[in-house]
Protein backbone atom coordinates (compact mmCIF):
# COMPACT_ATOMS: atom_id res chain seq x y z
CA UNK A 1 0.00 0.00 0.00
CA UNK A 2 2.63 2.42 0.88
CA UNK A 3 4.46 1.51 -2.63
CA UNK A 4 1.52 2.47 -4.13
CA UNK A 5 0.67 5.50 -2.48
CA UNK A 6 4.78 6.66 -3.35
CA UNK A 7 4.21 5.82 -6.79
CA UNK A 8 0.95 7.83 -7.34
CA UNK A 9 1.65 10.82 -5.48
CA UNK A 10 5.18 10.67 -8.18
CA UNK A 11 3.01 10.17 -10.88
CA UNK A 12 0.84 13.40 -10.28
CA UNK A 13 3.53 15.47 -9.24
CA UNK A 14 5.66 15.33 -12.35
CA UNK A 15 3.04 16.19 -15.10
CA UNK A 16 4.44 18.41 -17.52
CA UNK A 17 3.09 22.14 -17.53
CA UNK A 18 1.17 23.22 -20.81
CA UNK A 19 2.60 25.88 -22.49
CA UNK A 20 -0.34 26.71 -24.44
CA UNK A 21 -2.97 29.50 -22.89
CA UNK A 22 -6.34 27.79 -21.93
CA UNK A 23 -8.44 30.15 -22.88
CA UNK A 24 -12.16 30.48 -24.78
CA UNK A 25 -10.28 32.26 -27.44
CA UNK A 26 -6.83 31.38 -28.25
CA UNK A 27 -5.75 34.88 -27.75
CA UNK A 28 -6.74 35.58 -24.49
CA UNK A 29 -4.05 37.44 -22.74
CA UNK A 30 -2.27 35.86 -19.44
CA UNK A 31 -2.75 37.62 -16.36
CA UNK A 32 1.08 38.53 -15.44
CA UNK A 33 0.81 39.43 -10.97
CA UNK A 34 2.35 42.68 -9.59
CA UNK A 35 4.35 40.20 -7.55
CA UNK A 36 4.44 36.81 -6.35
CA UNK A 37 1.21 34.97 -5.94
CA UNK A 38 -0.13 33.89 -2.57
CA UNK A 39 -1.30 30.33 -4.82
CA UNK A 40 -0.74 29.74 -8.27
CA UNK A 41 -2.45 26.85 -10.49
CA UNK A 42 -0.58 28.00 -13.08
CA UNK A 43 3.35 27.74 -11.34
CA UNK A 44 3.97 30.78 -12.84
CA UNK A 45 3.34 29.81 -16.29
CA UNK A 46 0.65 30.22 -18.92
CA UNK A 47 -1.94 28.03 -17.78
CA UNK A 48 -3.67 25.45 -14.83
CA UNK A 49 -3.75 22.28 -17.18
CA UNK A 50 -1.59 20.48 -15.18
CA UNK A 51 -2.99 21.22 -11.79
CA UNK A 52 -6.30 20.03 -13.03
CA UNK A 53 -4.52 16.78 -14.44
CA UNK A 54 -3.36 16.03 -11.00
CA UNK A 55 -5.88 17.09 -8.77
CA UNK A 56 -8.87 14.25 -9.82
CA UNK A 57 -6.16 10.99 -9.47
CA UNK A 58 -4.65 12.58 -5.67
CA UNK A 59 -8.30 13.24 -4.69
CA UNK A 60 -9.03 9.22 -5.85
CA UNK A 61 -6.43 8.80 -3.73
CA UNK A 62 -7.04 10.89 -0.88
CA UNK A 63 -11.18 9.59 -0.73
CA UNK A 64 -9.72 6.07 -0.89
CA UNK A 65 -7.21 6.40 2.14
CA UNK A 66 -10.54 8.19 4.65
CA UNK A 67 -12.46 5.06 3.22
CA UNK A 68 -10.14 2.56 4.26
CA UNK A 69 -9.32 3.31 7.37
CA UNK A 70 -12.88 4.63 8.62
CA UNK A 71 -15.74 2.93 6.35
CA UNK A 72 -17.46 2.08 9.43
CA UNK A 73 -17.98 5.37 10.31
CA UNK A 74 -18.24 6.52 7.08
CA UNK A 75 -21.77 4.05 7.16
CA UNK A 76 -23.08 5.26 10.14
CA UNK A 77 -23.10 8.77 9.53
CA UNK A 78 -24.64 8.19 6.00
CA UNK A 79 -27.18 6.79 7.57
CA UNK A 80 -27.62 8.98 10.65
CA UNK A 81 -27.61 12.17 8.12
CA UNK A 82 -30.25 10.64 5.89
CA UNK A 83 -32.19 9.33 9.09
CA UNK A 84 -31.72 11.23 12.12
CA UNK A 85 -31.53 14.49 10.76
CA UNK A 86 -33.64 14.32 7.65
CA UNK A 87 -30.86 15.79 4.71
CA UNK A 88 -30.59 14.67 1.08
CA UNK A 89 -28.12 12.17 0.77
CA UNK A 90 -24.48 13.09 0.04
CA UNK A 91 -21.93 11.49 -2.06
CA UNK A 92 -19.74 8.57 -0.27
CA UNK A 93 -16.78 11.24 -1.12
CA UNK A 94 -18.64 14.11 -0.11
CA UNK A 95 -18.96 12.15 3.34
CA UNK A 96 -15.07 11.32 3.36
CA UNK A 97 -13.96 14.93 2.87
CA UNK A 98 -16.68 16.60 5.84
CA UNK A 99 -14.64 13.66 8.02
CA UNK A 100 -10.68 14.83 6.50
CA UNK A 101 -12.22 18.56 7.27
CA UNK A 102 -13.08 17.54 11.36
CA UNK A 103 -9.39 16.23 11.34
CA UNK A 104 -8.29 19.78 10.30
CA UNK A 105 -10.54 21.45 12.15
CA UNK A 106 -9.56 19.24 15.53
CA UNK A 107 -5.79 20.11 14.60
CA UNK A 108 -5.68 23.02 13.52
CA UNK A 109 -8.02 24.80 16.04
CA UNK A 110 -9.21 22.54 19.14
CA UNK A 111 -6.26 24.37 21.19
CA UNK A 112 -7.36 28.19 20.37
CA UNK A 113 -10.91 27.09 21.06
CA UNK A 114 -9.80 25.93 24.42
CA UNK A 115 -7.95 28.57 25.41
CA UNK A 116 -10.59 30.96 24.19
CA UNK A 117 -13.18 32.81 27.28
CA UNK A 118 -16.90 32.07 26.74
CA UNK A 119 -17.76 35.90 27.14
CA UNK A 120 -14.93 36.38 24.31
CA UNK A 121 -16.40 34.14 22.18
CA UNK A 122 -20.27 35.43 22.86
CA UNK A 123 -19.34 38.98 22.45
CA UNK A 124 -17.15 38.17 18.72
CA UNK A 125 -20.81 36.49 17.54
CA UNK A 126 -22.88 39.44 18.79
CA UNK A 127 -20.59 41.67 16.67
CA UNK A 128 -20.55 38.99 13.91
CA UNK A 129 -24.73 39.15 14.05
CA UNK A 130 -24.34 42.99 14.04
CA UNK A 131 -21.92 43.24 10.36
CA UNK A 132 -24.63 41.23 8.88
CA UNK A 133 -27.81 42.71 10.19
CA UNK A 134 -26.90 46.64 10.23
CA UNK A 135 -24.60 48.44 7.43
CA UNK A 136 -24.55 51.25 9.20
CA UNK A 137 -22.68 49.60 12.34
CA UNK A 138 -20.87 47.07 10.16
CA UNK A 139 -17.15 48.91 10.27
CA UNK A 140 -17.28 49.52 13.56
CA UNK A 141 -18.34 45.85 14.38
CA UNK A 142 -15.62 45.02 12.44
CA UNK A 143 -12.78 46.80 13.58
CA UNK A 144 -13.88 45.20 17.12
CA UNK A 145 -13.84 42.11 15.45
CA UNK A 146 -10.80 42.32 14.18
CA UNK A 147 -9.25 43.75 17.80
CA UNK A 148 -10.95 40.45 19.76
CA UNK A 149 -9.38 38.09 16.66
CA UNK A 150 -6.25 39.22 17.23
CA UNK A 151 -5.57 39.09 20.59
CA UNK A 152 -8.15 36.67 21.87
CA UNK A 153 -9.25 34.24 19.46
CA UNK A 154 -6.20 33.90 16.99
CA UNK A 155 -2.89 33.56 19.08
CA UNK A 156 -2.99 29.80 20.25
CA UNK A 157 -4.10 29.10 16.17
CA UNK A 158 -2.19 26.02 15.38
CA UNK A 159 -1.42 24.72 19.11
CA UNK A 160 -2.38 21.11 19.82
CA UNK A 161 -5.03 21.07 21.81
CA UNK A 162 -5.46 19.32 25.11
CA UNK A 163 -8.02 16.61 24.66
CA UNK A 164 -10.15 17.94 28.18
CA UNK A 165 -13.16 16.40 28.43
CA UNK A 166 -15.28 14.09 26.32
CA UNK A 167 -15.44 14.05 22.53
CA UNK A 168 -18.42 15.47 22.46
CA UNK A 169 -17.36 18.53 25.15
CA UNK A 170 -14.43 18.87 23.03
CA UNK A 171 -16.88 19.19 19.53
CA UNK A 172 -19.14 21.58 21.51
CA UNK A 173 -16.04 23.37 22.23
CA UNK A 174 -14.71 24.16 18.90
CA UNK A 175 -18.35 24.64 17.35
CA UNK A 176 -18.44 27.40 19.52
CA UNK A 177 -14.92 28.81 18.75
CA UNK A 178 -15.55 28.16 15.06
CA UNK A 179 -19.25 30.19 15.35
CA UNK A 180 -18.19 33.12 17.40
CA UNK A 181 -14.98 33.77 14.61
CA UNK A 182 -17.59 33.99 11.50
CA UNK A 183 -15.14 32.66 9.39
CA UNK A 184 -16.24 28.99 9.62
CA UNK A 185 -19.91 29.06 9.60
CA UNK A 186 -20.71 26.05 6.81
CA UNK A 187 -18.00 24.11 8.54
CA UNK A 188 -19.85 24.71 11.95
CA UNK A 189 -23.14 23.55 10.83
CA UNK A 190 -21.27 20.33 9.37
CA UNK A 191 -19.36 19.84 12.19
CA UNK A 192 -23.27 20.43 14.03
CA UNK A 193 -23.82 17.11 11.95
CA UNK A 194 -20.61 15.28 13.41
CA UNK A 195 -21.60 16.23 16.97
CA UNK A 196 -24.75 14.81 16.78
CA UNK A 197 -23.62 11.81 15.69
CA UNK A 198 -20.64 11.00 17.89
CA UNK A 199 -22.69 12.03 20.77
CA UNK A 200 -24.68 8.69 19.71
CA UNK A 201 -20.81 6.99 19.89
CA UNK A 202 -19.50 5.06 23.19
CA UNK A 203 -17.50 7.81 24.93
CA UNK A 204 -14.33 5.60 24.11
CA UNK A 205 -15.51 5.14 20.34
CA UNK A 206 -15.76 9.01 19.88
CA UNK A 207 -12.43 9.64 21.33
CA UNK A 208 -11.11 6.57 18.87
CA UNK A 209 -13.12 8.23 15.94
CA UNK A 210 -11.36 11.89 17.06
CA UNK A 211 -8.11 10.70 16.92
CA UNK A 212 -8.22 8.91 13.32
CA UNK A 213 -9.68 11.96 12.00
CA UNK A 214 -6.53 14.32 12.87
CA UNK A 215 -4.40 10.90 12.06
CA UNK A 216 -5.81 11.30 8.14
CA UNK A 217 -5.64 14.63 8.34
CA UNK A 218 -1.87 14.97 8.84
CA UNK A 219 -1.10 12.06 6.59
CA UNK A 220 -3.01 14.43 3.96
CA UNK A 221 -1.14 17.50 5.11
CA UNK A 222 1.96 15.52 4.37
CA UNK A 223 0.36 14.48 1.11
CA UNK A 224 -0.37 17.33 -0.49
CA UNK A 225 2.49 18.96 0.03
CA UNK A 226 4.26 16.61 -2.01
CA UNK A 227 1.57 17.28 -4.97
CA UNK A 228 -0.16 20.37 -4.04
CA UNK A 229 2.75 22.49 -2.53
CA UNK A 230 4.23 23.49 -5.92
CA UNK A 231 0.99 25.85 -6.17
CA UNK A 232 0.83 27.19 -2.49
CA UNK A 233 4.53 28.48 -2.52
CA UNK A 234 3.54 31.93 -1.56
CA UNK A 235 1.52 31.36 1.37
CA UNK A 236 4.01 31.36 3.84
CA UNK A 237 5.55 34.72 2.79
CA UNK A 238 2.46 36.17 2.57
CA UNK A 239 1.22 35.01 6.35
CA UNK A 240 4.86 36.09 7.53
CA UNK A 241 4.39 39.23 5.95
CA UNK A 242 0.60 40.12 7.12
CA UNK A 243 1.57 38.94 10.27
CA UNK A 244 4.85 40.94 10.50
CA UNK A 245 2.95 44.29 9.45
CA UNK A 246 0.17 43.56 12.38
CA UNK A 247 -2.70 45.39 10.57
CA UNK A 248 -5.90 45.18 12.32
CA UNK A 249 -8.19 43.07 9.99
CA UNK A 250 -11.28 41.67 10.64
CA UNK A 251 -10.36 38.72 8.13
CA UNK A 252 -6.97 37.81 10.11
CA UNK A 253 -8.19 33.94 10.72
CA UNK A 254 -8.86 33.79 6.71
CA UNK A 255 -5.59 35.46 5.42
CA UNK A 256 -3.17 33.28 8.29
CA UNK A 257 -4.14 30.04 7.40
CA UNK A 258 -1.63 27.72 5.86
CA UNK A 259 -0.82 26.15 2.71
CA UNK A 260 -2.93 22.81 3.96
CA UNK A 261 -6.32 24.75 3.67
CA UNK A 262 -5.61 26.07 0.68
CA UNK A 263 -5.25 22.45 -0.32
CA UNK A 264 -7.52 20.88 1.10
CA UNK A 265 -10.08 23.39 -0.72
CA UNK A 266 -8.56 22.43 -3.65
CA UNK A 267 -9.11 18.54 -3.08
CA UNK A 268 -12.54 19.73 -2.25
CA UNK A 269 -13.66 21.18 -5.19
CA UNK A 270 -13.20 18.21 -7.26
CA UNK A 271 -14.88 16.13 -4.89
CA UNK A 272 -17.88 18.17 -4.34
CA UNK A 273 -17.83 18.67 -7.99
CA UNK A 274 -18.42 14.87 -8.52
CA UNK A 275 -21.05 14.70 -5.69
CA UNK A 276 -23.00 17.51 -7.66
CA UNK A 277 -21.80 16.10 -10.58
CA UNK A 278 -25.51 14.28 -11.68
CA UNK A 279 -28.02 16.42 -10.26
CA UNK A 280 -26.24 19.59 -11.98
CA UNK A 281 -26.16 18.23 -15.29
CA UNK A 282 -29.95 17.29 -14.96
CA UNK A 283 -30.37 21.00 -14.94
CA UNK A 284 -32.15 22.73 -18.41
CA UNK A 285 -30.61 25.89 -17.45
CA UNK A 286 -27.44 27.40 -16.00
CA UNK A 287 -26.07 30.22 -14.74
CA UNK A 288 -22.08 31.53 -14.09
CA UNK A 289 -21.30 33.45 -11.22
CA UNK A 290 -17.91 35.58 -11.31
CA UNK A 291 -15.93 36.90 -8.62
CA UNK A 292 -15.45 41.08 -9.27
CA UNK A 293 -11.94 40.87 -9.32
CA UNK A 294 -11.86 39.44 -11.93
CA UNK A 295 -12.53 42.74 -14.02
CA UNK A 296 -9.46 44.12 -16.16
CA UNK A 297 -7.21 47.38 -15.19
CA UNK A 298 -9.90 49.61 -15.99
CA UNK A 299 -12.68 48.18 -13.08
CA UNK A 300 -12.74 51.48 -11.49
CA UNK A 301 -14.55 52.48 -14.48
CA UNK A 302 -17.02 49.61 -14.43
CA UNK A 303 -20.13 50.08 -16.04
CA UNK A 304 -21.81 46.74 -14.87
CA UNK A 305 -25.70 47.40 -15.09
CA UNK A 306 -27.29 46.08 -11.63
CA UNK A 307 -30.51 44.98 -11.24
CA UNK A 308 -31.43 44.49 -7.25
CA UNK A 309 -28.81 41.77 -6.03
CA UNK A 310 -28.20 41.15 -9.95
CA UNK A 311 -24.98 42.74 -11.78
CA UNK A 312 -23.93 41.81 -15.14
CA UNK A 313 -21.44 42.73 -17.35
CA UNK A 314 -22.25 45.84 -19.71
CA UNK A 315 -19.18 45.53 -22.00
CA UNK A 316 -17.55 48.65 -21.63
CA UNK A 317 -13.94 46.99 -21.36
CA UNK A 318 -12.88 45.09 -24.83
CA UNK A 319 -9.79 43.57 -22.44
CA UNK A 320 -11.72 42.83 -19.40
CA UNK A 321 -12.05 38.51 -18.98
CA UNK A 322 -15.24 38.91 -17.38
CA UNK A 323 -16.59 41.05 -20.99
CA UNK A 324 -14.72 38.07 -22.96
CA UNK A 325 -16.37 35.21 -20.73
CA UNK A 326 -19.82 36.67 -20.75
CA UNK A 327 -19.73 37.28 -24.55
CA UNK A 328 -18.78 33.34 -24.94
CA UNK A 329 -20.82 32.08 -22.26
CA UNK A 330 -23.70 33.81 -23.72
CA UNK A 331 -22.90 32.11 -27.28
CA UNK A 332 -23.40 28.49 -25.06
CA UNK A 333 -26.68 29.38 -23.69
CA UNK A 334 -25.31 30.07 -20.25
CA UNK A 335 -25.86 33.73 -18.02
CA UNK A 336 -23.36 35.41 -16.28
CA UNK A 337 -23.61 37.11 -13.52
CA UNK A 338 -20.84 39.70 -11.12
CA UNK A 339 -20.58 38.94 -7.63
CA UNK A 340 -19.24 41.80 -5.82
CA UNK A 341 -17.58 40.19 -2.79
CA UNK A 342 -17.47 37.10 -0.99
CA UNK A 343 -19.62 38.56 1.76
CA UNK A 344 -22.11 38.67 -0.43
CA UNK A 345 -21.93 34.96 -1.71
CA UNK A 346 -25.05 34.45 0.54
CA UNK A 347 -27.27 37.12 -1.12
CA UNK A 348 -26.67 35.64 -4.76
CA UNK A 349 -27.37 31.97 -3.86
CA UNK A 350 -30.72 32.26 -2.16
CA UNK A 351 -31.94 33.42 -5.78
CA UNK A 352 -30.99 29.96 -7.16
CA UNK A 353 -32.25 28.03 -4.42
CA UNK A 354 -35.01 25.61 -5.42
CA UNK A 355 -35.16 27.10 -9.43
CA UNK A 356 -33.57 24.16 -10.73
CA UNK A 357 -30.44 25.88 -11.62
CA UNK A 358 -27.73 24.96 -12.52
CA UNK A 359 -25.02 27.11 -10.92
CA UNK A 360 -20.97 27.30 -11.03
CA UNK A 361 -19.44 29.19 -8.67
CA UNK A 362 -15.42 30.51 -9.47
CA UNK A 363 -13.97 31.63 -6.38
CA UNK A 364 -10.46 32.02 -4.58
CA UNK A 365 -9.04 28.79 -3.33
CA UNK A 366 -9.99 29.33 0.29
CA UNK A 367 -14.01 29.94 -0.37
CA UNK A 368 -14.15 26.85 -2.18
CA UNK A 369 -15.04 24.17 0.37
CA UNK A 370 -17.44 26.97 2.43
CA UNK A 371 -18.81 28.04 -0.61
CA UNK A 372 -19.63 24.75 -1.60
CA UNK A 373 -20.96 23.82 1.40
CA UNK A 374 -23.50 26.50 1.30
CA UNK A 375 -24.72 25.38 -2.01
CA UNK A 376 -24.95 22.01 -1.10
CA UNK A 377 -27.29 23.18 1.86
CA UNK A 378 -29.44 24.99 -0.07
CA UNK A 379 -29.96 22.19 -2.31
CA UNK A 380 -28.52 24.22 -5.57
CA UNK A 381 -27.49 21.73 -8.32
CA UNK A 382 -23.90 23.06 -8.34
CA UNK A 383 -20.14 22.82 -9.55
CA UNK A 384 -17.12 24.90 -8.75
CA UNK A 385 -13.92 26.29 -10.07
CA UNK A 386 -11.08 28.37 -8.09
CA UNK A 387 -9.07 31.34 -9.19
CA UNK A 388 -5.84 30.05 -10.70
CA UNK A 389 -4.69 32.85 -8.22
CA UNK A 390 -6.02 35.46 -5.76
CA UNK A 391 -5.64 39.48 -6.52
CA UNK A 392 -8.55 41.54 -4.87
CA UNK A 393 -7.16 44.44 -2.76
CA UNK A 394 -9.53 43.22 0.36
CA UNK A 395 -7.06 40.10 1.36
CA UNK A 396 -4.55 39.47 -0.79
CA UNK A 397 -2.94 42.80 -1.98
CA UNK A 398 -3.23 46.33 -1.41
CA UNK A 399 -2.85 47.42 -5.25
CA UNK A 400 -5.21 44.54 -6.32
CA UNK A 401 -4.77 43.18 -9.65
CA UNK A 402 -7.19 41.36 -12.15
CA UNK A 403 -7.54 37.67 -11.23
CA UNK A 404 -7.68 34.58 -13.96
CA UNK A 405 -9.11 31.10 -14.50
CA UNK A 406 -8.96 27.89 -16.77
CA UNK A 407 -11.88 29.36 -19.23
CA UNK A 408 -11.46 25.78 -21.26
CA UNK A 409 -11.96 23.83 -17.72
CA UNK A 410 -15.10 26.61 -17.22
CA UNK A 411 -16.53 25.57 -20.54
CA UNK A 412 -16.55 21.72 -19.98
CA UNK A 413 -17.88 22.17 -16.11
CA UNK A 414 -20.30 25.11 -17.01
CA UNK A 415 -21.83 23.18 -20.05
CA UNK A 416 -21.87 19.51 -18.36
CA UNK A 417 -19.18 18.62 -21.30
CA UNK A 418 -18.21 14.63 -21.23
CA UNK A 419 -14.66 15.08 -20.39
CA UNK A 420 -12.42 12.04 -18.38
CA UNK A 421 -10.83 14.25 -16.46
CA UNK A 422 -14.71 16.19 -14.79
CA UNK A 423 -15.90 12.09 -14.05
CA UNK A 424 -14.63 10.03 -11.21
CA UNK A 425 -16.49 7.06 -9.06
CA UNK A 426 -19.02 8.34 -6.89
CA UNK A 427 -16.86 7.09 -4.13
CA UNK A 428 -14.30 10.17 -4.66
Amino acid sequence: MAESKANVLAEVNTLPESKTITALRPHAPAVLPSRAHVYDLRRGNNCSDSFYAALPAFADRIVSDIERRAAPLLDGYSSHVESALGQAPRSRGENALEFLVLGMLLARYEGAAQHASRWTMELARELTWVREHSPKAKPLADWARAGIARYCLAPFVGWKGGKRGSAVERLTRLIDWMKSTGEFKQEALRLDNWHSYIAELRPDKATYWLRIAVELFHDFESDAEIVLGSYTRGVSDYVAREHAQLRWREDLLMCAKPAVEYHLNMVAAEVMNRGLRDSFVATGERVVLLPACMRGDRSSQCKARIDGVDMTCAGCDPNCAINRITHEMSELGIGVYIVPHSSGFSRWLARWQHTGVGVTAIACALNILPGGLEMRERSIAAQCLPLDFPGCRKHWDPRGFPTALNEKRLVQIATAHSDPALSGQDGA
